[in-house]
């Protein structure tokens, strides 16, 4: 299929969800203007295609704004209202998790490790 016809099917695509949301509000909302707009979009999409490429890249901006926003808004709400207080709690909870702090009386943050390596430490190290 050529790329012009790709691009006919998802404009088509694109006026046919507009149009079925527009119906399905109807059914909530009772506004019979709804269900005009809806064939008109059908009409477009089938009949006038210009107008219908110029409806659907005018909705894919939006839909693509639309998805930026809500995903620096969702991600801003999941780290303050969950990632934060998880932090200060493990803080609370927690005294020197990386052994960043030395005793009084140690010289030096190193740790001397006693082990003998064998062939099983090497095998997936990562």
């Amino acid at each position: 299929m050529t790329t012009r016809k790709t691009a006919q099917l998802q404009d088509l695509e694109t006026l046919t969800v507009l149009a079925a949301f527009l119906l399905v509000l109807d059914l909530f909302l009772h506004l019979q203007a709804l269900t005009h707009v809806a064939l008109g979009l059908l009409l477009i999409g089938l009949f006038v295609k210009p107008v219908a490429r110029i409806i659907s890249r005018i909705w894919l901006k939006f839909a693509e704004l639309l998805g930026d926003f809500n995903g620096k808004v969702i991600l801003t709400l999941v780290f303050f209202l969950f990632l934060t207080p998880l932090a200060f709690l493990f803080r609370l909870f927690t005294k020197n998790p990386l052994q960043l702090k030395s005793a009084r009386d140690t010289k030096s943050l190193y740790q001397e490790r006693n082990h003998l390596y064998n062939s099983a430490d090497f095998e997936k190290m990562w």
